[in-house]
């Protein structure tokens, strides 16, 4: 079975933010979480995403189960089982979780599943 991986070459990065406003403009992403956010430390940019990590620590972190992994190595988050206690945020090494504050659930990159 393939694995699917998301690969930003941060050497490359200039900073133009496109691959923030392609990735909200394809969820339908208003003001406030962001799958891909890039950012600034003096003349280098960083791409902050999610890695869809091989021993997911918010997948661990969650207490009702509602992140998981599918065939394809892609960490999901179950909206419907996600009760917004956040536990998740913090456990991610990258960073690349967030909070929507209008559906009080967390949410993150899925590797544009629906494509």
């Amino acid at each position: 079975m393939s694995k699917f991986a998301l690969m930003i070459f941060r050497k490359d990065c200039m900073g133009c933010h496109a691959c923030e406003v392609a990735c909200k403009q394809e969820h339908g992403l208003g003001v406030g979480p962001r799958f891909i956010r890039v950012l600034e430390n003096g003349p280098d940019f960083f791409p902050v995403y999610c890695h869809h990590c091989a021993d997911a620590p918010c997948l661990r972190a969650c207490p009702v189960n509602a992140i998981s992994r599918n065939a394809e190595g892609i960490v999901l988050i179950d909206r419907e089982l996600c009760i917004g206690c956040r536990e998740c945020l913090p456990a991610c090494p990258f960073g690349a979780m967030q909070f929507d504050e209008e559906s009080e659930v967390a949410v993150k990159c899925d590797l544009c599943i629906d494509r």
